[in-house]
């Protein structure tokens, strides 16, 4: 930092101002903290993204790989509601770090048709979702800003 001392003649009268010139090097920085919907989303290959937990003993399983859809990419899941949550994790096949996305703290809990943030990266904790009544449901995610993944789940069969 750099100060400058000025004076200025305010009413004839000489007021001393300290000016501060911070010099910036080109330097990047990550957020403390992102605001969905705001800024660049994931860089995630949601091709190649499975739904991957209790209900597939945690395997990358075709049937529970991310299709294409008019709003995001889903999997359709038959839950039994018996009272005991399903662990889940969003991932590829190989479980990387940076495409494995999950919750921010572990047992976080979605809500049916409530958007959550999923958080990527090595932190993500399983998410648990205890289903009311058995049926089938369907799991929606999209890109969000931050490096987040955004997750609706709704039910849509029984």
């Amino acid at each position: 930092m750099l100060g400058i001392f000025l004076r200025f003649n305010v009413f004839n009268k000489s007021i001393p101002v300290i000016a501060t010139l911070v010099m910036l090097s080109a330097c990047s920085s990550q957020p403390l903290s992102s605001i969905p919907g705001l800024g660049s989303g994931p860089d995630i290959n949601f091709d190649n993204q499975y739904l991957r937990g209790v209900f597939n003993w945690w395997e990358a399983s075709p049937a529970y790989r991310l299709s294409a859809g008019s709003n995001g990419w889903y999997v359709d899941v038959e839950l039994i509601a018996d009272g005991q949550p399903y662990d889940f994790k969003l991932s590829d096949s190989l479980w990387t770090p940076n495409n494995t996305c999950g919750a921010r703290y572990n047992g976080q809990s979605p809500l049916l048709q409530t958007p959550l943030y999923l958080i990527c990266g090595s932190d993500a904790q399983n998410l648990q979702f205890t289903p009311s009544t058995t049926g089938v449901y369907r799991f929606v995610f999209n890109p969000a800003s931050g490096g987040e993944v955004q997750l609706v789940i709704s039910k849509i069969g029984s």
